[in-house]
């Protein structure tokens, strides 16, 4: 091979991989959300529970009425859950810093349960439809 076409190969593989990067690092941080999401699920049905026996969202906080205390960096990339008066809070660590989300419940004993999702301004990372 010539010069020149050892540099047009390396140019043409430079131009794939700056299209390439920023899409692959896209994709870890959407497999990644997935710990987030499911790190979510015990706390949000134990603020139901907590509702269903004090039929209100005031009273329902970490470490109270069968609710766990908060979590701090137990995972990749979990930071932290936190639960206040019904709000479950779940911040990223790592490649998924500064990246949060709140479900919010509302509702009593009688008319059940309902969730409201906050992603903030990052909500494309999120799976479709996940976030109000």
């Amino acid at each position: 091979f010539t010069l020149i076409e050892l540099m047009i190969v390396i140019a043409i593989i430079a131009i794939l991989a700056t299209i390439a990067v920023p899409s692959y690092q896209n994709y870890t941080k959407k497999a990644a959300i997935s710990e987030l999401l499911q790190a979510a699920a015990p706390y949000r049905a134990e603020v139901e529970l907590c509702i269903y026996n004090t039929n209100s969202t005031t009273n329902c906080n970490a470490g109270s009425h069968g609710i766990r205390a908060d979590a701090a960096a137990s995972k990749k990339y979990l930071k932290a859950i936190t639960v206040k008066a019904g709000v479950i809070t779940v911040t990223g660590q790592g490649s998924l810093e500064g990246i949060s989300y709140t479900l919010t419940a509302s509702g009593n004993a009688a008319q059940g349960v309902s969730w409201t999702v906050n992603c903030g301004a990052q909500s494309d990372i999120f799976p479709a439809g996940f976030c109000a």
